[in-house]
């Protein structure tokens, strides 16, 4: 007997309760091509099919998404969370502490340092089609960048070598969700122009994979980027950034989107180190949010309710 199961056709019964794959991706914030890989390569879930073959998925399964997610993000591998969830209750495993992210750190550092494009591409690759594109950044990506900062000889150039060769594959990525991408226009910018748009277009990526469209314009000046925001009718604009920001340039930034427009503005990354001193306080409308994994869920619950 296949663990796919069939629903019954034709005046059987069916659970309203089961909901399909994209709406398990709104409710959890992982991809549908996530879950897809879940499902085939690991046996994490087991959706039902309708006649013609689509997955529905049951609460139960919701809670499954959401027990993976908890331990992928404190380091368990993916390969070892079915035996851990099959055997053992989540209080059991409260100290279970895992170093999958370090160990994936490591393996692309080494590929980086010797400048080996075919190793780092299938690293990347394999990442991306297993964890979520913004767990990917906020617990590799980002340390990642921050290790390869340093002006020791040699380190300018793995880094560009990273950055360019994970962006050059994530753009790839992003053109082959933009034709699902449908519903409010996301604008994303960076707050200076020195900003690296590495860890700005992964994010774009997540959130093309949950299906918002979005657009990502780098740095634009206070003026230009209240131009660009009603020019493209977004109904959210973000500023994500990773290096040090001047506090009045922030402001600035904020306060001529705040006056001239109705969008809501989402701050990400480094940018809310500054945000405790900024003149916002009591502003609904600017949503600072520490990390990707929190931004992309705001958002997504912000469109999508």
């Amino acid at each position: 007997m296949s663990s796919t199961q069939s629903l019954p056709l034709e005046g059987e019964s069916v659970d309203a309760e089961l909901v399909p794959i994209r709406e398990i991706s709104r409710v959890t914030g992982v991809n549908t091509v996530t879950l897809r890989a879940w499902e085939r390569r690991y046996g994490l879930l087991v959706p039902q099919r309708t006649s013609k073959g689509h997955r529905l998925y049951s609460r139960s399964d919701i809670q499954r998404v959401k027990e993976v997610q908890l331990w992928l993000g404190r380091g368990l591998a993916i390969s070892k969370v079915k035996a851990l969830l099959a055997n053992q209750t989540l209080a059991q495993n409260e100290q279970v502490i895992d170093s999958n992210w370090i160990q994936l750190a490591q393996q692309i550092y080494t590929a980086i340092n010797n400048f080996q494009r075919k190793p780092l591409e299938r690293l990347i690759a394999d990442t991306l089609a297993l964890y979520p594109a913004e767990m990917v950044a906020d617990y590799l990506f980002v340390p990642l960048m921050d290790d390869l900062a340093g002006n020791e000889p040699g380190m300018s150039a793995r880094r560009a070598f990273f950055s360019n060769l994970a962006l050059e594959m994530i753009l790839e990525a992003q053109a082959r969700q933009r034709q699902s991408a449908a519903g409010e226009r996301i604008l994303l910018l960076s707050p200076t122009e020195q900003e690296n748009p590495l860890l700005a277009q992964l994010f774009g990526y997540s959130l093309l994979i949950n299906q918002h469209p979005i657009e990502y314009l780098g740095y634009l000046n206070p003026q230009e980027a209240l131009l660009a925001c009603q020019a493209l009718d977004a109904k959210i604009v973000v500023l994500i950034g990773y290096d040090t920001v001047n506090a009045a340039g922030l402001q600035l930034h904020l306060t001529s989107l705040l006056e001239k427009s109705a969008v809501q503005i989402v701050v990400v990354g480094e940018l809310i180190a500054p945000f405790p001193a900024l003149d916002l306080a009591g502003q609904p409308a600017v949503k600072p949010c520490t990390n990707q994994q929190e931004a992309v869920l705001f958002i997504n619950q912000f469109l999508k309710g």
